[in-house]
């Protein structure tokens, strides 16, 4: 409440329109002298001074604010919402924060070709001064900022600077915005809270914290599907070890088997081979004594021939063993092929060797993964924890903390960015 000694601020209307005689009264904490002599007490961002012309109800008006609350009193209809719309639209506030008209030609004075609204902002070293003209039949507005005509982008940048959000329900909250206000949810309402008395990290802060907390859950999805990935390759090596099992098994078994055939026709050459030589030898000492017998007498020609005869199944022995040798030579070729359908088996041997190695390879890459992950949830819990404990000590801030506090934060949230905890 304002002193005793403190007399209440009227609103300067100077109008001679019919709403304008309404005795419209706009009650202030402080009066216009206190007003200036306590412009300290003004935070950067407070109005000083609203200037309306030809807007909506007032044909001209002008409004001292004080340093502290403002209670604007009034019948319906007497203009206190235009004062509200005079605050948005001057500060480059959209028509749709309103609520009411699109257009905002709509807000000139009916009967009136432009109107135009003035705030002068306070800010430590030069108040700032912005105003706004705005044409009934066009909808254009023309801009100016400490008397030097701007763009809207040039007035939307001084505004943010200054910290004023008119977009923000928690900072600037129209009458026909109430029920959307009433319909926010905790967390819209705690996120406004924060671009509007927070500091301007501090909904950067809030954001980073959502996308850690997105980040964390996401790594625990890759953990679960990396951990079951490695389960089956466990478990298809395993398979494959069986298999490798089987296969050196059977390897031993064909080598056998192998020996056994290569030592088998050996075995028959060398007993046909003898045999062979036994028959050679014979018929070397059947043609001497044939010789002999011719040089000696003719009559021994009949007994040669009886010997002859006797040399037929000698004979068809011998084509016998002929037959075998080229059976033998048939049996080479088989072997040849088998010794070829070997090679084939061994190359298959050599690729299921190399399908090992690389399922091995890659066991150990998942493996490595899976640190390197463990290692990047260790330290996302870590900012995680510092992001917690500075949004903890911003809401005791909020709540009403003295300066010492206040410096003890800032100085601890800048010893955790050097640290590597906090961006």
């Amino acid at each position: 409440m304002a002193e005793p000694s403190k007399r209440q601020r009227l609103s300067h209307i100077n109008s001679s329109s019919q709403t304008s005689s309404k005795s419209l009264s706009s009650i202030f904490t402080d009066s216009q002298d206190e007003g200036l002599e306590g412009e300290g007490r003004f935070v950067e961002g407070s109005i000083l001074r609203i200037t309306m012309k030809n807007f909506l109800t007032y044909d001209y008006s002008v409004v001292h604010p004080g340093p502290n609350l403002n209670m604007i009193v009034g019948a319906n209809g007497t203009g206190k919402s235009s004062i509200v719309c005079a605050i948005c639209l001057c500060l480059a506030g959209k028509t749709a924060v309103l609520g009411r008209g699109d257009k905002v030609g709509l807000y000139v004075k009916r009967g009136c070709k432009k109107g135009h609204v003035e705030i002068e902002l306070y800010k430590r070293g030069g108040n700032v001064v912005i105003f706004r003209e705005i044409h009934a039949e066009n909808n254009q507005s023309l801009w100016m900022l400490n008397d030097r005509q701007c763009s809207q982008k040039a007035v939307e940048e001084e505004v943010k600077a200054l910290r004023i959000q008119v977009s923000n329900l928690c900072q600037f909250l129209p009458q026909e915005k109430v029920g959307e206000f009433a319909k926010m949810s905790k967390i819209e309402l705690l996120e406004a809270t924060e671009k509007s008395v927070g500091p301007p990290e501090m909904y950067e802060y809030h954001c980073e914290l959502k996308n850690f907390r997105n980040k964390e859950r996401e790594l625990e999805n890759v953990v679960k599907e990396k951990a079951s990935f490695l389960e089956k390759a466990k478990q298809r090596n395993e398979r494959n070890k069986h298999d490798v099992n089987r296969y050196y098994e059977k390897k031993r078994h064909l080598d056998v088997i192998e020996l056994l055939e290569k030592k088998k026709p050996w075995v028959e050459y060398e007993t046909t081979r003898k045999e062979l030589e036994g028959v050679k030898k014979e018929r070397d000492e059947a043609k001497k004594q044939l010789s002999s017998l011719k040089q000696t007498q003719a009559p021994m020609v009949k007994k040669i021939q009886q010997i002859d005869e006797q040399l037929k199944p000698t004979e068809a022995q011998i084509k016998a063993l002929q037959k075998e040798a080229v059976a033998l030579d048939r049996r080479d070729n088989e072997l040849l092929a088998e010794k070829k359908g070997l090679s084939e088996l061994k190359g298959k041997k050599r690729q299921l060797e190399q399908k090992i190695s690389t399922k091995q390879d890659s066991l150990k890459q998942m493996e490595q993964n899976i640190i390197d992950l463990t290692k990047i949830e260790e330290e996302t819990k870590q900012k995680i924890a510092a992001v917690n404990f500075i949004i903890c000590c911003v809401t005791e801030w909020l709540s009403g903390c003295n300066d010492v506090y206040i410096w003890t934060f800032f100085l601890l949230c800048h010893r955790l960015r050097n640290a590597g905890l906090i961006l």
